[in-house]
């Protein structure tokens, strides 16, 4: 084995994060409340009314200033006519574009704004990345009111300048849970930054009772009745915020109280706030202490705390493997598992069940071209002539997906513009999932543990560059059918992208600097909205990553295959280790771990 210590990069990317309903900071990781991105800079601007007889560009820069604070709406409206405040509505969106010096310019009668779109984030502040060539320019019109200059002609919603975003946007999760309802599922937002403890709370919880965004839309449930609200506020004291719902959530009963207690205290807990939470005057959950312990709640943490989700598991000349050594306790080395059904068979792909007890392969094609996905336990099983489970597939198929209801998801036909997507449930029946791809190819699928997201790399059917878009799992208006929808690309700066896969942090993802000529391939970390990409810490390029295996569990490490099959994992100290380093001839290794 070899140690090698990296120099940590943490280079930014201008992709950063926003609001619309509210603007504020950001760069807290969608997938762990704890973990922020680097702080990007910028000088926060208070928002101040315009001075008397100043200049179209001053008017114009006062404006854009005065309109990026949310807290300071009606300073803006003041650097308007009265026609042009009436109608401008702020709430509805907030454009995120590219702010650079030399984006404001006199044209005619107005001022001319020339800048990159980065992103729209919409009134319920869902960021949704803007295409390569999307603009955000918009001429403002002036004219003079009591003699001095102001604006006549106002964007829809509101523009921020990507050197503010930082400062005043705060991504934030809201909670809902799975269908099954057992494990809670992120709801990414933006809300304004800087609010003081109760003010911060009561905007969650508000939105949070306004149940999911359309991101996840019927993929998930919310334990909230229609018309719960909270009393006027959520005020916080010595760090307990106090939530007084309405008595519409008092029909609920005892087990979706304690579901909707689970979503309010994991919301909240991002603000390092407790709760306390009551309906019409009465405790929500009477029998629990009046302050809710955030502990009683953590069996439906959404990144999977158990301890087989950290196992790495992988191929090696086409079989299967457990892969031991990680922790540092004995050597690390490739384990067969060759006591159970599935070592019997040659695999080209390989996937681990959450609890680590069973395995699903995609077997390396016959002489006839076919394959098949064979289903088993791992380990011995009771039943020593217990034989592998199988599942008929079509052409090609890529790596199989298990969430945490042991339900297996299958992609195949994935080759030839009309891609199949099916679950097998942990009873073995094959359901169908609807999607519609426009033709483009489907390379990587990755289910969240939760079965409600689905991540995929993609490549264009035009040819271009491969990209990574997220996807959730809803039904049809009759309930009937499963949909793969809400396809969303993250539009990330990369080229040449190979793989993806979630992580605590949120999405890593393989790919070059699309702005950097001839970058090489490195491990980016990105919001699973798209938002605040930057180099995974401890990326080097002594190694040129090709495939990575990952999941959200909160202690799993990132492990890379890089392009000549040999593996690297990322230590807690930032050092990547390499036990076949010093060994070219070692056999490849495909590494997986469980989802």
């Amino acid at each position: 084995m070899k140690s090698r210590r990296l120099v940590v990069l943490l280079a930014s990317v201008a992709l950063l994060a926003g609001c619309a309903a509210v603007p504020t900071k950001g760069t807290i990781r969608s997938g762990d409340r704890l973990g922020r991105a680097q702080d990007l800079g910028g000088v926060g601007v208070e928002a101040k009314p315009p001075r008397a007889n100043v200049g179209d560009l001053a008017i114009v820069s006062g404006f854009l200033e005065a309109m990026s604070d949310s807290q300071a709406y009606d300073v803006a409206r003041q650097y308007m006519t009265p026609d042009a405040a009436a109608k401008w509505q702020p709430e509805e969106q907030t454009v995120v574009y590219d702010q650079r010096p030399e984006s404001l310019a006199r044209k005619g009668d107005g001022i001319q704004l020339t800048a990159r779109k980065i992103a729209t984030i919409g009134e319920r502040g869902e960021w949704i990345p803007a295409a390569a060539n999307d603009r955000a320019d918009f001429f403002f019109k002036l004219k003079k009111v009591n003699g001095q200059l102001r604006v006549d002609s106002v964007p829809r919603g509101a523009y921020l300048g990507s050197n503010q975003v930082d400062l005043k946007l705060a991504p934030r999760d809201l909670y809902f849970f799975n269908q099954a309802r057992n494990m809670l599922v992120p709801d990414p937002v933006y809300l304004p930054q800087n609010l003081s403890p109760g003010q911060g709370a009561t905007q969650l919880i508000q939105e949070l009772l306004k149940g999911p965004t359309d991101r996840l839309g019927n993929g998930v449930v919310t334990l909230a009745p229609p018309g719960t609200e909270v009393q006027v506020s959520v005020p916080v004291d010595l760090g307990v915020a106090t939530v007084a719902l309405n008595d519409t959530a008092g029909a609920l009963r005892d087990p979706d109280r304690r579901l909707l207690a689970a979503q309010i205290v994991w919301t909240l807990n991002q603000l390092n706030l407790r709760a306390k939470i009551t309906v019409g005057g009465a405790p929500l959950l009477p029998d629990d202490p009046d302050v809710l312990p955030f502990a009683n709640f953590s069996p439906f943490d959404p990144q999977v705390s158990a301890s087989s989700m950290t196992k790495l598991y992988g191929l090696k000349g086409q079989q299967v493997q457990r892969i031991t050594g990680l922790d540092g306790a004995s050597d690390i080395a490739a384990q067969p598992l060759n006591s159970g059904p599935l070592w019997a068979h040659k695999a080209e792909s390989f996937a681990v069940s959450l609890r680590g007890d069973t395995g699903a392969i995609v077997t390396v094609p016959d002489d006839n071209g076919r394959q098949q996905i064979l289903f088993g336990r791992l380990d011995p099983p009771t039943d020593k002539d217990e034989s592998a489970s199988a599942v008929k597939v079509d052409g090609k198929t890529l790596q199989p997906s298990f969430d945490n209801q042991d339900a297996l998801w299958i992609l195949d036909r994935a080759g030839n513009g009309h891609p199949r997507l099916r679950v097998r449930n942990h009873d073995g029946g094959l359901t169908s999932v609807a999607v519609d791809f426009n033709g483009d190819i489907p390379l990587a699928l990755r289910m969240a543990p939760d079965g409600v997201r689905a991540l995929l790399v993609m490549k264009p059917k035009a040819g271009g560059q491969n990209y990574v878009q997220t996807g959730t799992i809803q039904t049809t208006g009759s309930g009937k059918q499963l949909v793969l929808g809400q396809l969303r690309p993250l539009r990330l700066a990369l080229v040449n992208i190979t793989d993806a896969a979630w992580n605590k942090q949120g999405i890593v993802v393989i790919g070059a600097s699309s702005a950097v000529s001839n970058a090489t391939p490195q491990a980016w970390i990105v919001n699973t909205d798209g938002s605040s990409l930057q180099l995974l810490p401890g990326s080097t390029p002594d190694f040129v990553p090709v495939h990575v295996a990952s999941n959200p569990n909160k202690d799993t490490l990132p492990v890379i295959q890089d392009d000549a099959g040999h593996i690297h994992w990322l230590s807690r100290d930032l050092l990547w280790i390499s036990p076949d380093a010093d060994n070219g001839a070692a056999a490849p290794i495909i590494p997986t771990y469980p989802g």
